[in-house]
């Protein structure tokens, strides 16, 4: 599978090498090397993941989204084995619909472990921040490749930059999940069974 992706990254490449130091959703701390990025259903992509995610981190639901200094990057990965976890099946996999977005990380990262102890190279889940879209997790180490230059290795990925210290797009702050908050996309799956992909709001500048 090829998918095109967009992630947030304010180095001088977007892909770890080795494991953060810092826990997150879908990895441990010091362990785990992860690789986090913005999709929409249908593995399409979804530019305004990255910034709903940094909105969510870093600004809050009472701060000012023109705060954020956005450092983009647009990265093409072909790969195969991909597993998808979504609210219908997860409690497949020994979660709730709850658990899958939340905010306690223990679950996820148990998820996780355990897709790529099964041989997994990816895993696809519902954004946490940007309800009706999806993220992309790979598992393992990645380096930046030249956009247009075939890469050598499975490790070499297609990359390129942005945007350098850019502003967030205004419309996406309306749309984003803050921390504490109900998940609309959960919320909705539980009352009708399925949720709607993200309706694309209009461009708030231009």
């Amino acid at each position: 599978m090829i998918f095109t992706v967009f992630r947030h990254a304010a180095y001088d490449s977007p892909w770890w090498a080795f494991p953060s130091a810092r826990s997150g959703r879908f990895h441990r701390g010091s362990r785990d090397t992860a690789q986090y990025l913005c999709l929409h259903p249908h593995l399409c992509l979804h530019p305004l993941g990255p910034a709903a995610e940094m909105l969510r981190h870093n600004v809050g639901p009472d701060g000012d989204p023109d705060q954020l200094i956005l450092n983009l990057w647009t990265a093409v990965i072909e790969i195969g084995d991909v597993t998808r976890v979504d609210f219908a099946d997860c409690e497949y996999h020994g979660l709730t619909a709850d658990e899958l977005v939340g905010d306690d990380y223990r679950r996820t990262q148990e998820l996780a472990a355990a897709v790529a102890a099964g041989g997994a190279a990816a895993l696809i889940v519902p954004s946490a921040a940007l309800p009706g879209t999806d993220n992309l997790l790979l598992f393992g180490p990645r380096v930046l490749n030249p956009f247009l230059r075939p890469p050598l290795s499975s490790d070499e990925i297609r990359t390129g930059r942005l945007t350098d210290a850019g502003r967030s797009p205004l419309e996406v702050a309306p749309h984003v999940r803050w921390n504490g908050v109900p998940h609309s996309a959960v919320e909705q799956w539980k009352a009708t069974g399925s949720y709607d992909a993200f309706d694309d709001p209009p461009a708030g500048r231009w």
